[in-house]
């Protein structure tokens, strides 16, 4: 302790000469130390530009190469396509071609395609087509032109287009030139051809300024013999002679394909020179930065330093007398004020995270209800900043028949402590929500100066019992709408819920049947019934059925079906029966008058077709004999005409009469389930042939000329040989006996467009009326324009529809535009190795 009081004296003297000494040694190591640091920075700064420059030489290089390989695959791309390969290819159609490429790539000027002996082909430069160019002159001595398939990067040329190397240098425009990219191929004919895209080196040049825009930083683009292609120096230009002097030629290209230097640059005697050869090409990039940029920027640097090494050198000497007098006070305060605000910055931050993670809208408005602070929730809910929220009245972002609610929570003249209401708010992303909001005042010394407060986001709960509330009003008009009677029941059997279909049905009401047990309401023999079915359904939650009979409100019983299914809580437990009733009594009468009804129909048809049988089988034979003894009378009528006339009457009477119970017989044996068709896959052709071959008398009598025109390939259907003849055999029949003599009458047989086969049968009759086109498949029905009393019965066709549907097959009739009719079966086709299914043994 006395130490540190002799200590504190002794600094105290201001004037003493240890402390003068002690000052002045302090400041020259402070001086000391900032010019060794300045120093010392000079040398950073050159270093940081070396790698910055070798930085952007990178990225020069790697851009340039790019660019040089895009020229080149636009140039094989060319050289691939037929436009330019093919040698007939017109100049149009290559000068397109040229165009296309040259619009897609910015930094080539122009496209021109050249012969072997420099014969300008195609160009987008209208001054070079026609033009002859040496190819030799594109290229420097040491440079070759390329062989076929290989692209070579030419000297620079001075000039706008080819056109130049044929100009005097007069004419030649100063500052253009271009760099021609010349790509040697073989056309369709093995001669040699030429693309040669011109590289526009101030495009090059145009982005390395770009990149080195804001940089004190120039690029070049030099070829291996020292000739500048592209520069973003402005001045004078770069000489080839003086490139050629530099450390780059002379020693370090041979050496590596990158480095770096200070010394003499292509821009300037002293510079920072880093070089990167270009990867694939025959190219070096250097990047300059002249020397005397680095000194500026350190001198800009080093005079901020300098000057605050003097003021830190004349804050030492200023306060090293009093330092050591307010040390201790200095290090308590200090102590103390940090132990302050990191108490601070802890309440800072944990109210920060509060806030941030609290879901309300939490607010504070001026005693006036403008907002001064909102919460971050604000910008969740509006996608707007916290700062465009402050100033905004709270009464006006509600809607406006909430405001009166709202103006009543900012009344400063209330002394009510928390105020609540309910708000729907017009946020300014028009976005709508309803909130809770409850606020309280802020005082101070008794009086309001604003006002704190929260707004709860309750849009999706009002929503939701909005949606709840419609679905219970929906579900509730469903249950009391519905015409059959309801009733739901609880795990106990009390009722608690009947509709009114079931007050209707049983006569009671349903507030008073409400808790009574079902077993009370019920017959006792269908309680045990229901309860039975209802333990059941809360015991496996499986729906059921029954059947039984219930007293009607009338006093009579009705036949229901009784549905049950469980009712269940959020968890899947069942809590309780519903039971839907349907009063089944009308479809039991129904039911039992439908199936007398069948039974009276089927005894009908069967007495009926008994009926048929035994009267053809009775008429046939006393026909026969009819028949028989008319042809006997025809042939000893002899000499007395008049009795041969009768005899032949009698004989033309008994065979429509044996005709109409035969085609009763078919109807029969057609309508009988037992035996009438008889199916097998078979060729259709084989069967309409024979028909034809047999109808040939009654054709050889009207002079009909029948035309059979059958399709080569096999119409095999599955079908009754016998019937599906009967069917020709009519068909034919009706076309010969109202087709007109001398008429024609075709049969076509084939397919139609969805592989069915089809038989048409087409005549040069009368016709059928459009509107019995139909009816005439009817039983005994003919149509009206063949009513000529020839005898038939109108059993033919519908005879034939019969058969037809009886083969899975349709029959049609249509009228023919041209005067006849025509008559079309169609049946599905068989393939002859189809394998159709059978019944196992």
């Amino acid at each position: 302790m006395p130490h540190r009081a002799a200590t504190r004296q002794f600094l105290s003297v201001r004037h003493s000469a240890h402390i003068k000494g002690l000052i002045f040694v302090f400041a020259l190591c402070v001086l000391g130390a900032l010019v060794i640091y300045i120093w010392g920075q000079l040398h950073a700064q050159a270093e940081q530009s070396k790698s910055q420059a070798m930085l952007l030489a990178r990225v020069l290089e790697e851009q340039t190469a790019r660019t040089f390989e895009t020229s080149e695959l636009a140039l094989s791309s060319l050289a691939l396509s037929p436009a330019i390969v093919d040698h007939d290819a017109s100049v149009q159609e290559r000068q397109a071609s040229l165009a296309q490429v040259v619009s897609q790539i910015p930094f080539i000027r122009a496209m021109a395609l050249l012969d072997r002996r420099g014969n300008v082909l195609a160009s987008t430069q209208p001054s070079d087509r026609g033009a002859t160019v040496p190819i030799q002159s594109l290229f420097t001595e040491k440079l070759r032109e390329p062989r076929p398939g290989a692209a070579t990067l030419g000297k620079l040329i001075q000039g706008r287009n080819l056109s130049a190397l044929s100009a005097s240098k007069d004419q030649s425009p100063r500052g253009v030139s271009f760099i021609p990219h010349v790509l040697s191929f073989l056309q369709e004919d093995g001669s040699t051809a030429y693309l040669v895209a011109l590289i526009n080196p101030d495009a090059v040049a145009n982005f390395y300024q770009a990149t080195l825009e804001s940089l004190s930083y120039g690029a070049l683009l030099l070829t291996y013999e020292g000739q500048p292609l592209a520069s973003t120096n402005k001045g004078a230009a770069v000489k080839q002679s003086e490139a050629l002097q530099t450390p780059i030629f002379k020693q370090m290209l041979l050496n590596g394909e990158r480095g770096s230097y200070i010394g003499k640059g292509m821009l300037g005697e002293q510079e920072i020179v880093s070089f990167r050869t270009v990867r694939h090409w025959p190219l070096v990039l250097l990047v300059e930065e002249p020397y005397s940029a680095v000194v500026q920027r350190w001198k800009d640097d080093a005079f901020i330093f300098f000057v605050a090494g003097l003021a830190l050198l004349f804050l030492v000497i200023g306060l090293g007398y009093s330092v050591r007098k307010t040390r201790k006070l200095q290090s308590a305060a200090h102590k103390e004020m940090d132990r302050a605000q990191a108490k601070l910055a802890r309440s800072e931050q944990e109210l920060a995270v509060l806030m941030r993670s609290v879901q309300e809208l939490i607010f504070r408005t001026d005693k006036d209800g403008r907002l001064t602070f909102v919460n971050a929730r604000w910008e969740m809910l509006t996608g707007q900043s916290s700062k465009q929220a402050l100033g905004l009245r709270l009464e006006k972002m509600v809607e406006p028949q909430f405001r009166p609610q709202v103006k009543v929570l900012l009344d400063a003249k209330s002394q009510q402590s928390l105020r609540t209401c309910q708000a729907q708010f017009a946020l300014p992303n028009e976005r709508e929500i309803l909130c809770d909001i409850a606020v309280v005042p802020l005082t101070k010394q008794g009086e309001i100066i604003g006002f704190a407060g929260s707004a709860v986001d309750v849009t999706a709960r009002w929503k939701a019992q909005q949606e709840l509330q419609t679905q219970l009003a929906f579900q509730h008009l469903l249950f009391e709408s519905t015409p059959l009677p309801l009733l739901v029941t609880d795990e106990a059997h009390r009722i608690t819920l009947a509709n009114k279909a079931w007050e209707e049905f049983s006569g009671s009401n349903a507030l008073q049947v409400m808790g009574s047990n079902l077993q009370d309401i019920c017959a006792s023999e269908d309680a045990a019934t229901q309860l039975k079915a209802n333990d059941f359904v809360l015991a496996s939650s499986q729906r059921t059925q029954l059947d039984t009979k219930i007293i009607h409100a009338d006093g009579a019983y009705r036949d229901m079906q009784i549905t049950k299914t469980a009712i269940k809580d959020a968890r899947g437990h069942p809590t309780g029966v519903l039971s839907i009733f349907v009063d089944v009594t009308e479809f039991r009468v129904a039911e039992v008058a439908t199936r007398e009804a069948r039974d009276a129909a089927e005894e009908a048809f069967r007495v009926k077709s008994e009926f048929v049988a035994n009267m053809s089988h009775e008429l046939r034979t006393p026909l026969q004999s009819i028949i028989g003894f008319s042809e006997l009378g025809q042939l000893r009528a002899g000499a007395t005409p008049k009795l041969g006339e009768m005899f032949q009457d009698i004989h033309a009477a008994g065979q429509r009469m044996l005709a109409l119970v035969n085609d009763l017989l078919d109807v029969a044996k057609l309508e009988s389930p037992v035996g009438a068709i008889h199916t097998e896959k078979i060729d259709l052709r084989g069967l309409i042939r024979p028909v034809a071959r047999e109808l040939e008398p009654l054709l050889h009598q009207k002079q009909i000329d029948l035309r059979l025109r059958l399709e080569d390939a096999p119409l095999i259907a599955k079908a009754d040989p016998v019937r599906f003849q009967q069917v020709i055999r009519n068909m034919l029949a009706n076309a010969i006996k109202f087709s007109p003599p001398h008429g024609r009458i075709d049969v076509e047989g084939h397919f139609d467009g969805q592989g069915n086969i089809c038989v048409d049968f087409l005549d040069q009759g009368p016709g059928v009326p459009a509107q019995e086109l139909d009816k005439i498949f009817q039983p005994f029905v003919q149509s009206s324009k063949t009513k000529d009393g020839s005898g038939g019965t109108g059993l033919g066709l519908a005879i034939c529809r019969k058969i037809i549907d009886a083969m899975d097959g349709t029959i049609t009739a249509a009228n023919r535009p041209d005067g006849g009719a025509v008559f079309r079966i169609t049946l599905p086709t068989r393939s002859a190795q189809e394998t159709q299914p059978g019944e196992l043994l």
